[in-house]
């Protein structure tokens, strides 16, 4: 995915927030929403380049155990 449909998704959720949440917010506080949603696009594009296949498996730390302490 690119970063222009990384940029328009941004866009498109921040103008849902700002529709939605714009009388309650001040310009300042709109602009950290914006980062907030520019961080989280970039998040989720990176979780999308993740290519799983059926047969993988969550990850699991093994921890022996060590008997009563």
């Amino acid at each position: 995915m690119s970063d222009t449909v990384s940029d328009k998704e941004s866009d498109h959720l921040f103008s849902i927030i700002k529709e939605r949440y714009s009388d309650r917010l001040t310009e300042e506080q709109l602009d950290e929403v914006r980062v907030g949603v520019n961080r989280l696009t970039e998040a989720a594009k990176a979780l999308r380049e993740i290519r799983l296949e059926n047969w993988d498996e969550p990850f699991s730390v093994f921890r022996p155990f060590k008997g009563e302490e």
